[in-house]
């Protein structure tokens, strides 16, 4: 899996089309923000690695 760097990187299509492609698909994909799928992904990293997910960046208001 990519690192938070090179998905804050990625355009909002191409990440949309980046967790569809790894099957990582979840609920309200094409409604969802760049920030919150990121940090879905960050999730799914870490649970996998059975490790404490990075810390969430600072969204914008």
């Amino acid at each position: 899996m990519k690192t938070r760097s090179e998905l804050e990187a990625m355009t909002v299509k191409k990440l949309r089309r980046y967790v569809i492609d790894t099957g990582n698909s979840f609920p309200y994909l094409g409604e969802t923000r760049k920030s919150e799928i990121i940090d879905k992904l960050m999730k799914i990293q870490a649970e996998r690695e059975g490790t404490k997910p990075a810390p969430a960046s600072k969204r914008a208001p």
